[in-house]
């Protein structure tokens, strides 16, 4: 065996290659797709990491055949190169791991900038030892592949591992819980690649006291490189499950969607009937009611009918009003935007705020989720009244943007900014607007300016729609007194 992979460790690099490029290319076909889940949205991350990973493994079998063709300066460049895109694919799957487990803006940013700065910190350190210990390009690359991989892919495979696994209650509150273990597997998956991939490197000058790869087929027989990508094999067969998250969100905007034109129909005949039938035939016997009253010579019959008619009359406004709440506007795109500035504009005429609309993108929209014009609403109304309360004299931009696989509605103010700050979400009004955004299965996020606030609500749409309008114009801004 040992012979074998020997003999035909080309073959077996460039599988290794093939399959975390199948990875990337499974999950990039499905960039462009809507889902709710935290999940799905972060699978590109995965998917960069698989592309970067490919292409620095396929280098290895690249490089070497092109010695005999090209300049050494050109083959150290190359080698360079691939260094650099292989350390710096882990930093992918940190972002995967990060996004996976939801935390604060801020903190996520922190910790992006300081993996970041390890990565740069790693390479310009291999490059200042490099020219004083006069390795070659082969030994720089090697050396800084270790490096990463023992803190940048370690630490970035158990943070995917641990996001997924917590991904499982996401996945169950959605109703996919036949997709559930496939998240439980590949988090399983990470984890024994973050401990084979991260703790066994290349021989190379930075690789002391530590397990190489040369150790592992002398002791196994098996490459390590068959290994990770038997594990890489299992990745893309999970990712691919996981993927039919987006057919059973399909499936579930689909049933919602019939469900919604159901309810739009019965609403239609119920205010039809109420409207035409109801209200006219209890109009028709206050009608009658009072004309009693009129020709009644009994002073108090004629009191005790005329209260009947006033009680029929507040019947009849109740009724009115029931019938207008029914007919709403509907949550399509033209109706938010509709509805937002109405309210944007009682705002502006209420206080001294002014407020500055602009909607674009309504005809590329994607279907809007049930109920995300009225949580947007109140979102709008807590967010307008922060700027009022506590931003001063200032002026407030609301942007609400459509595409086939978001909606982004912006509040933002050029005042002294909101209390209390951004991250501490103790105030009801901020804890409620990140509710909202949480049951539309979006998110929240809310920032401090200079000067100002600005507060970014992200809901996903469904994309499987033609875009008739590739470039949509935005409406002019409109200002409110």
């Amino acid at each position: 065996m040992h012979e074998f992979f020997s003999q035909n460790q080309t073959i077996v690099v460039f599988a290794y290659g093939l399959v975390f490029f199948a990875l990337g290319l499974a999950v990039w076909l499905q960039r462009r797709r809507a889902s709710r889940l935290v999940l799905t949205s972060a699978l590109i991350w995965l998917a960069a990491f698989a592309f970067a990973e490919a292409f620095a493994i396929w280098g290895n079998v690249f490089i070497p055949i092109q010695q005999g063709y090209l300049h050494p300066h050109y083959i150290n460049g190359l080698l360079v190169l691939r260094g650099l895109l292989q350390s710096a694919g882990y930093l992918f799957i940190i972002q995967f791991g990060l996004r996976l487990l939801e935390l604060p803006r801020r903190r996520r940013v922190a910790l992006t900038a300081a993996s970041v700065g390890a990565w740069v910190l790693i390479v310009v350190a291999a490059a200042v030892v490099a020219g004083q210990q006069h390795w070659t390009a082969t030994e720089w690359a090697l050396s800084v592949d270790n490096v990463a991989r023992m803190t940048l892919l370690l630490a970035g495979a158990l943070l995917s591992a641990v996001g997924l696994w917590r991904q499982r209650g996401a996945l169950s509150f959605a109703g996919m819980t036949t997709i559930r273990p496939y998240a439980a597997a590949a988090a399983g998956v990470l984890a024994l690649y973050a401990v084979i991939g991260g703790t066994i490197v290349d021989p190379a000058p930075w690789a002391p006291g530590l397990v190489t790869t040369d150790h592992w087929f002398a002791a196994t027989d098996v490459p390590l490189d068959v290994v990770l990508g038997l594990a890489g094999l299992a990745l893309c067969v999970l990712a691919a499950k996981l993927l039919e998250i987006f057919e059973v969100e399909a499936k579930q905007r689909l049933d919602a969607l019939e469900r919604s034109r159901a309810i739009a129909e019965e609403r239609a005949r119920f205010r039809r009937d109420l409207h035409d039938g109801t209200i006219q035939s209890i109009y028709a016997a206050a009608l009658r009611l009072e004309a009693i009253a009129l020709h009644s010579d009994d002073g108090p019959i004629r009191s005790e009918v005329r209260g009947v008619v006033a009680d029929l009359n507040h019947v009849t406004d109740d009724i009115r009003s029931y019938i207008t709440d029914l007919s709403q506007t509907p949550d399509t795109p033209d109706g938010i935007a509709i509805r937002l500035r109405e309210i944007t504009g009682e705002f502006g005429l209420e206080t001294d705020l002014t407020v500055r609309v602009q909607v674009r993108g309504m005809s590329s929209s994607g279907p809007v989720p049930q109920g995300a014009g009225k949580h947007l609403e109140q979102i709008l109304r807590e967010a307008l009244s922060n700027a009022a309360r506590h931003a001063g004299t200032c002026v407030a931009d609301v942007r609400l943007t459509f595409a086939q696989d978001e909606l982004e509605l912006e509040i933002s103010d050029n005042g002294c900014g909101i209390h209390p700050p951004a991250d501490d979400h103790s105030g009801f009004g901020l804890r409620n607007m990140h509710e909202r955004a949480r049951r539309l299965g979006g998110r929240l996020d809310v920032d401090q300016m200079s000067p100002g606030t600005r507060i970014i609500i992200s809901i996903p749409l469904d994309s499987d729609i033609p875009d008739p309008s590739p470039v949509p114009q935005p409406f002019p801004a409109e200002v409110m007194p």
